[in-house]
């Protein structure tokens, strides 16, 4: 018998969805539906040493990358929005007017809305309202990510969709990751101890991971580490191995890698555990 649920994450750049890939994979292995949303290619980021990669083509090199880590991990329906990566905040690239942090954050939640009727999934991640590390597109990918969890049940949102053989659909739960405060702590201990430097998404996740007890959800996902890491090995354009997270030691990187953990932030079913471990859990 096919598996009923569906899945689909909403993230902002090719890597983005290694936050979750452990859970994906798990519920893809399943039989889930699932469906990533890629709202840029990061034409903007740094390109790891001895990577055939320019900044001319980077944004293709990772669409490829996207595309290799998300058939390891059995992701069904990948989309792209074509917006251009707006770099970290306050760099000359957030003013580049392609990029997504300038975009109308309701002409971004069309989109999604328009996915989301199509494959109509019964929950949707995406990041938290700080992006995880204060990146301004992880920003404005949670904002019309969450804003179209609540419009695409609602007809008279976006109506000429209704004419394109789509449906409104209501998903049942909304989930925001949430990086653990505690394994960022240890993280930067590992870091001062090997005489490490504190670049700035470890200084921003330190600073904006959440505390441990609002976390909702905690999805086991030990048995796919090694999966993990080879999706992981796809975005080899930002596989530097001189970054911090590089040279954390690998059985502390592995101990992080074996849970995934989210904020359970809207849902139209009653909770059924204090602490969740199944993302589909009282969704009949």
């Amino acid at each position: 018998m096919a598996n009923p649920y569906r899945l689909l994450g909403a993230y902002a750049h090719p890597d983005d969805e290694q936050g979750v890939s452990g859970l994906m994979h798990k519920y893809a292995n399943a039989g889930v539906d699932v469906t990533l949303v890629c709202a840029t290619r990061g034409e903007a980021g740094e390109i790891a040493p001895g990577v055939d990669a320019t900044p001319a083509n980077l944004g293709h090199v990772r669409e490829n990358e996207l595309m290799c880590a998300a058939e390891k991990l059995g992701i069904t329906n990948v989309y792209f929005m074509n917006y251009r990566d707006s770099g970290m905040m306050d760099t000359p690239e957030n003013a580049d007017p392609r990029c997504l942090w300038r975009a109308n954050v309701l002409e971004v939640a069309e989109q999604l809305v328009r996915i989301i009727r199509r494959h109509k999934p019964h929950v949707i991640l995406t990041f938290d309202p700080n992006g995880g590390y204060g990146h301004p597109d992880h920003i404005k990918i949670h904002q019309a990510a969450t804003m179209a969890y609540f419009m695409a049940g609602d007809a008279r949102i976006f109506p000429e969709q209704l004419k394109d053989d789509l449906v409104a659909w209501a998903p049942f739960k909304l989930y925001w990751g949430a990086f653990p405060r505690s394994r960022f702590a240890r993280y930067a201990e590992m870091a001062e101890k090997l005489g490490l430097g504190i670049n700035v998404p470890m200084r921003e996740f330190l600073k904006r991971a959440m505390p441990d007890e609002i976390i909702t959800t905690r999805i086991d996902v030990a048995e796919f580490v090694d999966l993990k890491m080879h999706a992981l090995s796809c975005h080899a354009s930002q596989m530097n191995p001189n970054s911090i997270f590089a040279k954390i030691p690998p059985e502390i990187r592995r101990e992080g890698l074996g849970t995934e953990t989210l904020m359970r932030v809207e849902s139209r079913v009653a909770p059924t555990q204090e602490i969740e471990t199944d993302l589909f859990a009282g969704i009949e």
